[in-house]
């Protein structure tokens, strides 16, 4: 069988991912934020489920890693390290939000930290964006 035909056991499905730049744009606007040496995580609740037929919509996540960071080689690490944290540790996160994921301006790509503090932050993210006072008043 040709490589362009297997299936890929280890992906992420569109479904799991944000992809539009105004979805992007919402999140970092209106979501929780938590950092850590590594990273920032930013979450907001979906607004509406996407049409399927559970009840609480899959979480979502975005990569987003500026220029500044890296040429491509060390961007695309960043960003495959970030997915295969989020991959292993889909079942542990909340349902019903969409994450945004970032790197700390100034620091490499280290598995251990990144992800170590992932379910940490996505964590704190998520209380933030529920508690009355979140970031949804920030003048952006």
């Amino acid at each position: 069988m040709s490589r362009s035909l297997e299936k890929r056991p280890f992906g992420l499905p569109k479904s799991s991912r944000i992809v539009r730049s105004s979805e992007f744009t919402k999140t970092l606007r209106r979501g929780g934020v938590a950092a850590n040496d590594c990273l920032v995580v930013f979450a907001l609740p979906h607004d509406e489920p996407p049409p399927q037929q559970s009840d609480t919509p899959p979480c979502r996540l975005g990569v987003t890693i500026p220029k500044k960071t890296g040429n491509a080689v060390v961007r695309n690490r960043w960003k495959r390290l970030i997915r295969e944290s989020y991959r292993l540790h889909q079942a542990e996160l909340p349902t019903g939000f969409d994450f945004v994921v970032r790197p700390k301006k100034d620091v490499t790509a280290d598995w251990r930290l990144i992800e170590r503090g992932f379910v940490k932050l996505v964590g704190r993210a998520v209380r933030r964006s529920q508690s009355p006072g979140n970031n949804s008043s920030r003048g952006r």
